[in-house]
């Protein structure tokens, strides 16, 4: 289901594409993009669409709605949101305007971004401050109109680097919660080798368990759970490579409560067994 009411004004811009081979083979390739000086009346409702689709608001402010979440996108504040879920986005209507850029696009590169950029599929908006990205969506825009090889390599690059941008923010002061994790982060790395009780990290942040997991998703880019073990599968190959210890002490050492499941957990995180690895970081050695 597709419904939309294109209330914009004269001087906005729509445009669409076929991505090339090229574009396909790129980490980010869009087929849509454009700016809408979109009046009060503006609307758009869709069930699906095959890709992503990014907001950049300029002047007024929109509301996007997906998955019981509403947004408001007021002037310099970014969004990206999954349309593959249904959503609405539209003028809000106490403003009665909304300028604002967009583009619909995919690529490989989302597999590594969009569980930053939407946790847990709750969108929310950044305030970005920067007029790196009005310049960046200008020139997409433009290129567009002007499409080549050195054009589509540019785009993928551009759109990558709006991402990135929405989520390294330097100017943004640290928020509380994001302190919060930090701190129980830091708790981590010094008892990581020792049983760590979820509840522990939960009363370390004061968070409940459920915006615990949530937060610490977002601001560290994975679970407690695979950031522990990350710490220990290290602190393994370190043993493994300088010391002569037996893989059952190493298992002990690094936090495993026996050798089978550290091996089980090693072998399925670098592909190959901790008894191989040793043996393929000692020939490493000997050719140095």
């Amino acid at each position: 289901m597709l419904a939309y009411n294109l209330d914009i004004e004269p001087g906005s811009l729509w445009l669409r594409t076929t991505p090339s081979d090229l574009a396909l083979k790129q980490s980010f390739c869009y087929t849509e993009a454009g700016i809408f000086y979109a009046k009060e009346h503006f609307n758009t409702e869709r069930d699906f669409k095959d890709n992503y689709l990014l907001f950049y608001t300029v002047d007024g402010c929109g509301i996007v709605q997906q998955n019981d979440v509403t947004v408001l996108l007021q002037p310099d504040m970014a969004m990206l949101i999954n349309c593959r879920s249904p959503q609405s986005y539209r003028t809000d209507p106490d403003t009665g305007f909304w300028s604002h850029y967009w583009v619909h696009f995919d690529g490989e590169g989302m597999k590594g971004l969009e569980s930053l950029l939407i946790p847990d599929q709750r969108n929310t908006a950044v305030a970005v401050h920067t007029s790196e990205f009005k310049t960046q969506f200008d020139q997409i825009l433009k290129n567009m109109e002007n499409p080549s090889s050195a054009t589509v390599i540019q785009d993928s690059l551009l759109i990558h680097s709006i991402l990135t941008g929405m989520i390294l923010r330097p100017e943004e002061p640290v928020s509380h919660n994001q302190r919060q994790i930090e701190k129980s982060a830091a708790y981590i790395q010094q008892h990581f080798t020792q049983h760590i009780a979820l509840e522990t990290l939960f009363d370390i942040a004061h968070m409940s368990k459920a915006y615990y997991m949530r937060m610490f998703r977002k601001y560290m880019g994975t679970t407690p759970y695979n950031y522990i073990l990350n710490l220990r599968i290290t602190k393994a190959k370190e043993l493994l490579e300088v010391t002569d210890m037996t893989i059952y002490e190493i298992a002990l050492a690094a936090g495993f409560s026996d050798d089978s499941s550290f091996s089980t957990r090693f072998s399925s995180i670098t592909g190959i067994s901790p008894l191989n690895y040793r043996k393929t970081a000692i020939t490493r050695q000997q050719k140095r």
